[in-house]
């Protein structure tokens, strides 16, 4: 059987039967071309015949959608099953039931299997305070770079198209790699060290991903140099998308560009600035592959989760059961955040 899968003439077979088939079904199609397409794509016109227009869409988005509910929705409820079961193993005929036990795990000050002061809900606090610190000083800067970056790539400078190539490259970068990159500038013997020594400005090597002092500094930064693209190209096609008369008029008046700013490009860019800054927000409470790959001395919401489920490490008892819980906690703010940007979109339409 597998021979034949892979057997030249077997296609062959299989592509002239497809398009006798074809030529069968349509015999009343006049004209070449029409026929052509009609042999060529007669699977799609059968099943309109069968099933009409109207149910024709839901057929195209079938695959979508069975790839979309394999990959997200079953997932979702798996998660919410681990989140509500304990054991080591993923196999839920091997886990037992404990309810909301999990969520007792990493909420209350007190262990619930053994009396003692939890741990574990002084680490999912750090994270949770660790990546709130990141999120308050990311997305701000974020949207104020992109913002300013897109206003300036937006007006006739040299080299134009150059430069948003230049500010949009780092997206299509692996984080790994932007990882890599910035581990070789930052790391203790690294590039940033070795020349700030050079300038006498430190005595010694300072291993800026892991110092208390610079790491959270360094995290938005490199997180923010390798997202800075996207929110970039999303607030310059929003410019791109205000009428041009208006600056025509404005300049005619004699208006001053920080008013033009203020008072034309801030107001109609205002619906993609919200956009902007409820993606970012939710970017930024999902960060982990930049900073998990920097190894940055601080433990974010998703890597608490990645850690503790047993993803890097041995695996508890209770580890799963606790990452899943932590998971649907963080999965109830990220939707709160989707919920608040559809509301704020709607209201800045009616405006």
């Amino acid at each position: 059987m597998f021979e034949s899968f892979f057997n030249i003439n077997y296609w062959y077979f299989i592509l002239f039967v497809y398009l006798f088939i074809g030529f069968l079904l349509t015999r009343e199609v006049a004209g070449f071309i029409p026929r052509l397409m009609s042999v060529i794509g007669w699977p799609i016109e059968l099943s309109q015949r069968i099933s009409g227009t109207k149910s024709l869409p839901y057929l195209f988005l079938f695959p979508n959608i069975l790839i979309f509910g394999l990959f997200t929705f079953l997932p979702l409820f798996m998660n919410f099953g681990f989140s509500v079961t304990d054991g080591e193993s993923i196999n839920f005929s091997s886990r037992d039931y404990s309810g909301s036990d999990n969520l007792a795990r990493i909420v209350l000050e007190t262990q619930i299997d053994t009396g003692i002061e939890n741990m574990e809900n002084d680490k999912f606090k750090a994270a949770i305070a660790d990546t709130f610190i990141f999120v308050i000083f990311q997305v701000p800067i974020m949207i104020v770079i992109a913002l300013i970056t897109a206003v300036v790539l937006n007006r006739e400078i040299i080299g134009r198209a150059f430069w948003r190539a230049v500010y949009f490259y780092p997206v299509m970068l692996s984080p790994v790699v932007v990882a890599f990159l910035w581990t070789l500038i930052l790391k203790r013997q690294g590039l940033l060290s070795q020349k700030l020594i050079e300038w006498n400005w430190i005595e010694e090597p300072i291993q800026w991903l892991t110092d208390p002092s610079w790491t959270m500094f360094w995290s938005v930064f490199v997180y923010t140099w390798a997202h800075l693209g996207f929110y970039m190209l999303i607030l310059l096609a929003g410019l791109q998308s205000i009428p041009k008369d208006l600056y025509e008029a404005a300049e005619m008046d004699g208006t001053s560009n920080q008013r033009v700013f203020w008072k034309i490009t801030i107001p109609l860019l205002m619906p993609i600035l919200l956009v902007v800054t409820v993606l970012s927000l939710i970017k930024a409470f999902q960060a982990f592959e930049e900073l998990f790959a920097l190894q940055v001395g601080w433990v974010s919401l998703v890597s608490y989760i990645f850690e503790t489920a047993g993803l890097r490490g041995q695996k508890t008892t209770f580890g799963l059961g606790i990452a899943a819980m932590a998971s649907l906690l963080v999965a109830v703010l990220l939707i709160l955040l989707s919920l608040l940007q559809f509301y704020l979109t709607r209201r800045q339409i009616k405006l």
